[in-house]
């Protein structure tokens, strides 16, 4: 079991939303809390806060075996008039079962997916989860960037709270940086993130990164629970979308 595995959920942990930290509300940090309520008002309405992600290729491979319907929904979603959200749609199922399953009778909201700014690095951050790395991306030395938050739900439960698990990025330990070295756009050369740098390599014709990034792939960090090249593809298609509406605009 890995260490961010903290919930006895099957349910969760066999489609690969393995990854999980409880807190409570009412012991958060007074800036972590206020953030919370300011973001989420209702947040005052619970106990808790649960953050739920996955880490590894599990996730991925349960998506693709619910069915015909999501795989063809998932085909859909790279088309650039799509609005479908089958990652999202998954997530918030399971999340609706566990909670009908296992803790009926509680009240619950999900925050994420949803309208609501909630910073998911930064409760990543509180739970141990989540290091900056030089690519943008969280790492840690378990999933290395191998990891996303899936949900944030507000309830009225009472799980234990998590304690956190890990306070050392392993960046520090690099020597070599090569995620630096093998960025094409050359958009970490200084120690920090171009933006521009990397997006407009992204949008060259001949980009290396059109539907992946070159600089997390070559990260040597727990590369073993690096995503299939299905699923980077989807996630930096989707991105890809995101660009170019931001061109057009």
């Amino acid at each position: 079991m890995n260490p961010y595995q903290t919930l006895s959920s099957s349910l969760l942990n066999d489609a690969g939303l393995n990854c999980q930290a409880v807190f409570d509300i009412a012991d958060l940090s007074n800036d972590a809390r206020e953030m919370l309520i300011k973001r989420c008002p209702q947040a005052l309405n619970y106990r808790q806060m649960i953050l739920i992600g996955h880490g590894g290729q599990q996730f991925w491979q349960s998506l693709l075996a619910v069915g015909a319907d999501m795989s063809k929904d998932m085909s859909k979603d790279m088309s650039a008039e799509a609005d479908n959200h089958p990652v999202d749609d998954f997530t918030v199922s399971l999340v609706r079962q566990f909670f009908g399953n296992e803790h009926a009778g509680a009240a619950y909201e999900i925050i994420y997916p949803g309208a609501y700014t909630v910073s998911l690095q930064e409760l990543g951050k509180l739970a141990g989860w989540h290091h900056d790395s030089p690519f943008m991306v969280g790492i840690n030395t378990t999933f290395g960037s191998w990891f996303a938050y899936r949900a944030m739900i507000l309830a009225n439960t009472n799980l234990p709270p998590t304690p956190p698990v890990e306070t050392t990025s392993p960046c520090h330990d690099c020597g070599t940086k090569i995620c630096i070295h093998s960025c094409p756009a050359q958009a970490l050369n200084d120690g920090e993130f171009h933006l521009l740098k990397c997006v407009s390599y992204r949008q060259q014709a001949n980009s290396r990164c059109k539907d992946t990034c070159v600089a997390r792939v070559s990260c040597p960090v727990a590369s073993e629970h690096r995503y299939s090249e299905q699923q980077i593809n989807y996630h930096y298609g989707r991105s890809m979308r995101v660009i170019a509406g931001m061109v057009k605009l």
